[in-house]
């Protein structure tokens, strides 16, 4: 039996962090590159792979050439496409009903011209089926978003469609880590294992908390 160990890592804070970042795409600050150092130092592995957006790959590419690793831009781990909302400011979407309705029930609802929950879902289980196919017994870091690492960790706990439980009772840091494994038994069914939840201990001066 082989496992496959990922470990995903949420980007630092980013400029524009007032507004829904989706497929907006900010650069990092210079606290948020500081974060994402801080949470990858001294963590192993085969294969790093990254969301598309500035805020992940920019670290993913500084990363993976200083550990001489392979990387891997993928699509799949990119953040949900909010649509019209993408790059709004939070303060005015919260006085918007069509968006406390999206919040409250985000599998019943879905963004204006953007990606619904259920799409999410699918093209991250996917690919972490795929990676764990491709990689068996492998080590992978993964730099990704706040909405794919709470829709994985449902996913890993088997949650049902229905109700906002990823959003409103999970805390995620900026540069928070969630490890996990998957494994294949016999008749070749994937089975994944939450392995923990790590917040970053970082703050904004530049020093550990």
């Amino acid at each position: 039996m082989s496992y496959t160990y990922f470990t995903l890592i949420r980007h630092g804070k980013p400029d524009d962090c007032d507004r829904l970042l989706g497929r907006s795409d900010p650069e990092l600050t210079d606290a948020g590159w500081q974060m994402m150092a801080h949470a990858s130092a001294g963590l192993e592995a085969e294969q790093i792979i990254s969301s598309p957006r500035k805020r992940c790959s920019a670290f993913a590419r500084h990363f993976a050439s200083s550990q001489q690793l392979p990387l891997q831009i993928d699509d799949n781990w990119q953040e949900l496409d909010f649509g019209d909302w993408d790059g709004e400011l939070l303060q005015r979407l919260w006085q918007q009903p069509e968006f406390n309705q999206y919040w409250q029930q985000p599998f019943d609802n879905c963004p204006p011209n953007g990606e619904s929950t259920q799409q999410l879902l699918q093209r991250v289980s996917a690919a972490i089926t795929d990676l764990s196919n491709r990689y068996p017994g492998q080590r992978l870091l993964i730099f990704t978003h706040s909405g794919v690492i709470r829709l994985v960790l449902w996913w890993l706990l088997n949650g049902q469609h229905s109700g906002n439980a990823h959003l409103s009772q999970v805390h995620l840091s900026h540069a928070a880590k969630l490890d996990f494994t998957t494994f294949k038994d016999e008749n070749q069914k994937l089975w994944p294992q939450l392995a923990g939840l790590q917040q970053s201990t970082f703050v904004d001066d530049g020093s550990p908390a």
